[in-house]
């Protein structure tokens, strides 16, 4: 099992949906989830996505008019165990 994962988090519902149909038609493994307490979305939906495949998912969004909220990197092992992967 992996020590972290990554979710992207939506500002509104249909974007997640959107976000779930068109990743899922050009391959990535992608699961809609609840969005994990600790991270703040006026959504309540995130969408777990490879980690390794940030860059081009995000690209993937711009060209398609998909919004997103933030990326999350989410680590199960440490006290710190959420950072935003956009920032920064």
């Amino acid at each position: 099992m992996k020590d972290y994962y990554c979710v992207m988090t939506f500002h509104s519902t249909y974007h997640a949906l959107n976000f779930e149909k068109v990743l899922i038609e050009k391959g990535y493994k992608i699961r809609l989830m609840p969005i994990p307490r600790q991270v703040s979305s006026s959504c309540g939906t995130a969408a777990e996505f490879p980690c390794q495949e940030k860059e081009k998912i995000l690209e993937i969004c711009k060209e398609n008019h998909i919004e997103i909220d933030n990326a999350h990197l989410i680590n199960h092992e440490k006290k710190h165990w959420f950072t935003e992967l956009m920032k920064g």
